[in-house]
Formats: C-alpha cells, sequence, structure tokens
C-alpha cells in the first residue's frame, strides 16, 4: 500500500460518519409558541420502505420525549399562572380599598395583621399620603400613587390571564401533537412487526 492511500484510508477512517437527514415527521408552526406540528403519516408500509422503521421509530420516539418535556414546562408555568392570578386581585382589591378610604374622610385603616403562626395582631393604618408600595420581585419595592398602582396593577392581571389562556391553548395542541405521534409509533411498530 502505498503512502498516499494510507493517508486516504486513514482519514476515511477518522472522518465522521454523515448525520442521517431527519425525517419529515414533523412540521414548522408559527403559533403555539412555535411546537412543531406533527404530521400524520398515511401510508405508514411506504414510510418504514423508504425511512427504515429502526431510523422511523427512533427520530418519532425522540420527538415524542420532546412533546413531553414541552408539556412538562407548560404546565409549571399553568401553575404558576394560576397562582398568582388570586394574588394580584387582592392586591388590586386592597389598593382600590385604600384609594377609597383615602377619598373619602377616612385617613386611617383599621386591619388585622399576622405577626406570627395563629397570632393576629389589631393595627391603625395612617392613610394620608396617597402612596402604596408594591413588591415588584427580587426583593425590591416601588412606591406609586394609587391611580399609578391601580394601572399597573390592572395591566399585570391582564397580562397574566392572558398568558394564563394562551397557556392552556398551547397545552391543549401539545396534546393533540403527542397523540398524532404516540399513533405514528404504533402504527410504524406494527408495520415494522409485519414485515418481519
Amino acid at each position: 500500500m502505498s503512502e498516499d492511500s494510507k493517508q486516504a484510508a486513514a482519514q476515511e477512517a477518522t472522518a465522521p460518519t454523515p448525520a442521517k437527514a431527519p425525517i419529515p415527521i414533523s412540521e414548522q408552526s408559527s403559533i403555539h409558541r412555535k411546537i412543531p406540528r406533527a404530521v400524520f403519516i398515511e401510508d405508514v408500509e411506504a414510510w418504514v420502505d423508504k425511512y427504515g422503521e429502526e431510523d422511523l421509530f427512533a427520530q418519532m420516539n425522540e420527538l415524542l420525549q420532546k412533546y413531553k418535556f414541552m408539556e412538562g414546562t407548560l404546565v409549571r408555568q399553568k401553575a404558576s399562572m394560576r397562582g398568582k392570578l388570586p394574588e394580584i386581585k387582592r392586591t388590586l382589591e386592597m389598593v382600590a380599598l385604600l384609594k377609597q378610604k383615602h377619598d373619602g374622610d377616612e385617613k386611617e385603616v383599621d386591619t388585622n395583621f399576622l405577626v406570627s403562626d395563629n397570632i393576629w395582631a389589631k393595627a391603625k393604618i395612617p392613610n394620608n399620603t396617597g402612596k402604596v408600595g408594591l413588591w415588584l420581585g427580587a426583593n425590591v419595592m416601588v412606591e406609586y400613587n394609587f391611580a399609578d398602582a391601580l394601572t399597573l396593577l390592572s395591566k399585570n392581571l391582564s397580562n397574566a390571564q392572558t398568558k394564563l389562556t394562551d397557556t392552556i391553548d398551547d397545552l391543549d395542541y401539545l396534546k393533540e401533537q403527542m397523540t398524532t405521534m404516540e399513533v405514528n409509533i404504533a402504527r410504524v411498530y406494527n408495520q415494522g412487526v409485519a414485515n418481519k
């Protein structure tokens, strides 16, 4: 063997094997957070003959696992949004009450507050400044006048409700894609058994 042929053989041995082209089992989606739409395979026998049972099965299973991961993420986001909505509503109601009392004759608010577990104390809170402090997160509190606070909280409530609705829609869409992919996997598996 000549030196050139040895080098060519060594390069071929160390060259990476080309990755197999992805099988078109999904299509891009411009809606639903760009979650790919699963393609329903009409002619399973033709697909198995064209792409091979093992490659087809592996890529479908990989896509199904990605769908399951996305589902877990969306479920957590939905739970987080459902937890935030009541808190935003209570805060909005409280700021509206403070504004109402401030606009009236009462410049103090009587309240009970939690000192520790099962221990409450009565307090009179002065309400003569026309301002309220809102926690923005990350241990940051900002002082707003009542009108600005109500505007901000109303906007936050609207955004949270929209995001919750979008997340629920995305979850429904994702479940449809998972069902389609599970049906495809079962049909490819059955075709592979029939071919053997």
